[in-house]
C-alpha cells in the first residue's frame, strides 16, 4: 500500500503546485495589467489636446430680414423678367433689321438703282450694329 501513499501524496502535491502557480499567475496577470492601463491613461492625458469647433446653429431671421429677403428677391424676379424682353426685344429688332437687309439686297440686285442700294447699306449697318451688341 505504499505504492497508494506515495501516488495521493503525489498528487495532492501537484494539486498544490497548481493552485499555487494559478495564484501565482492570476497576480501576475493583474499587475501586468495594472501596468498597461496606467500607462495607457498616462498616454491619453499626455497627448495633443483638440478642441473640436462649436457647433452654432444659425438664429431665425428677423422680420425685417425677411422683408429684406423677399424684397430682394422680388428685385431679382424684375431684373430677370427685363433681362428677358430685352433679349426678346433685341432678337425681334435683328431678325426685323435682317429681313430689311435682305429686302433691299434683293431689290438693289433687280433695279440696280442708287436709292435702293442705300437703303441696303444703311439696313445692313443697321443689323451690323445690332448684332455688334
Amino acid at each position: 500500500m505504499s505504492w497508494f501513499k506515495i501516488f495521493s501524496a503525489v498528487l495532492v502535491a501537484n494539486i498544490v503546485s497548481w493552485v499555487i502557480v494559478t495564484i501565482i499567475g492570476w497576480l501576475v496577470f493583474f499587475v501586468f495589467m495594472d501596468a498597461v492601463g496606467d500607462e495607457f491613461e498616462r498616454r491619453m492625458s499626455s497627448g495633443p489636446v483638440i478642441e473640436f469647433p462649436k457647433i452654432t446653429t444659425p438664429s431665425l431671421p428677423t422680420p425685417q430680414e425677411i422683408q429684406a429677403r423677399k424684397k430682394r428677391e422680388r428685385q431679382l424676379a424684375e431684373d430677370r423678367k427685363r433681362n428677358e424682353r430685352q433679349a426678346q426685344q433685341k432678337q425681334a429688332a435683328i431678325a426685323g433689321a435682317r429681313e430689311n437687309c435682305d429686302f433691299w439686297t434683293s431689290q438693289y440686285r433687280k433695279d440696280n438703282d442708287p436709292k435702293s442700294r442705300a437703303y441696303r447699306d444703311m439696313a445692313c449697318t443697321r443689323l451690323q450694329n445690332y448684332l455688334r451688341r
